[in-house]
């Protein structure tokens, strides 16, 4: 079976802790799948908020789609462990990019997931990808 390969970038372009909750736990007493997802969502979201916009729905003045994502579970995560999430921004395409997450249970000391998922800048009223913004590529993509 093949399996994902999932590289983190050289830069970290942004940093964020979370704290398990019990909502996050599964009937094997660690997070569950879907849980780590939303875990994931929620540091994207603060590092889009950051951008500037104050607008978690757009970044730099474009709305964003996510196209695809992929995982790497590493370690168990349990009730109380303090999560630090970093995120990196690599691929950059005219109309989209990746961002991915490095996930470290500083509770344990172990590596959790490596987390990436495939953005792209998106026209909902007109529902077509639209070019990337050229803040965005003059801030991450030189």
């Amino acid at each position: 079976m093949a399996r994902t390969k999932i590289e983190f970038p050289e830069q970290v372009v942004f940093s964020t802790t979370y704290t398990v909750v019990i909502g996050d736990i599964n009937r094997a007493d660690h997070v569950a799948a879907d849980r780590l997802f939303a875990i994931v969502i929620e540091a994207q979201q603060r590092f889009f908020m950051q951008l500037g916009d104050g607008d978690a729905q757009t970044i730099y003045g474009a709305a964003y789609i996510m196209a695809d994502s992929e995982v790497i579970y590493q370690s168990e995560s349990k009730h109380g462990d303090e999560l630090k999430i970093e995120l990196g921004v690599t691929n950059l395409t005219s109309k989209g990019f990746e961002v991915i997450y490095r996930i470290h249970n500083s509770s344990t000391g172990f590596s959790m997931a490596l987390v990436k998922t495939g953005m792209v800048f998106f026209d909902y009223q007109a529902g077509k990808p639209v070019p990337m913004p050229e803040l965005f590529r003059l801030k991450f993509g030189g």
